[in-house]
């Protein structure tokens, strides 16, 4: 199938690419995940040193009464902020200027486009985060299409037009 703007929809990778399993796709992700979730703990790490978290447990009240403080949650919400900020940056930035995030690029993999070029651009990558979204908010229906096509792509790279793709080695130069 051919979207409005030309991609094609079709099942064989551009150029001969090897597609990226779906086991490859996962370490990636769990690699991404994991330095995400370090950076958002270190943006939290000022305000929520400051809490007397035993209080949860002992005296639940007292625990929401501190943070119910206007002070705190306002605290909170830029920290909440910084993160949504983050998550945008990490993978648009990763994917559309830098052809993979660290993740993609540790498990050997790269982002391209429906003509085989990586990388993809901030404009594609927004599209495919916003479709990532979507891909994960619907349960991960949108990430198991991996399992289910012959092409190993997610409901976000259809949308995108775009493919993760093993990287391709430099043939070795025979010796003499």
């Amino acid at each position: 199938m051919i979207l409005p703007d030309g991609v094609d929809t079709s099942e064989a990778p551009p150029s001969g690419l090897i597609p990226a399993g779906f086991i490859r796709r996962l370490t990636a992700t769990l690699i991404d995940m994991a330095i995400y979730c370090g950076m958002c703990a270190l943006l939290a790490y000022p305000v929520s040193r400051h809490l007397q978290w035993r209080l949860a447990f002992d005296d639940p009240t007292a625990f929401f009464d501190a943070v119910s403080n206007p002070q705190l949650i306002a605290h909170a919400a830029g920290i909440l902020g910084l993160w949504i900020a983050l998550w945008w940056c990490t993978f648009t930035v990763g994917w559309g200027l830098a052809g993979a995030t660290l993740g993609k690029f540790i498990a050997g993999l790269r982002i391209v486009d429906h003509k085989g070029r990586a990388p993809i651009g901030l404009s594609r990558a927004f599209l495919r985060l916003a479709a990532y979204s979507v891909s994960s908010v619907t349960f991960g229906m949108g990430h198991l299409l991996i399992l289910l096509r012959p092409d190993h792509r997610a409901l976000h790279d259809l949308l995108a037009g775009t493919w993760v793709v093993r990287k391709s080695r430099a043939t070795p130069h025979p010796r003499k």
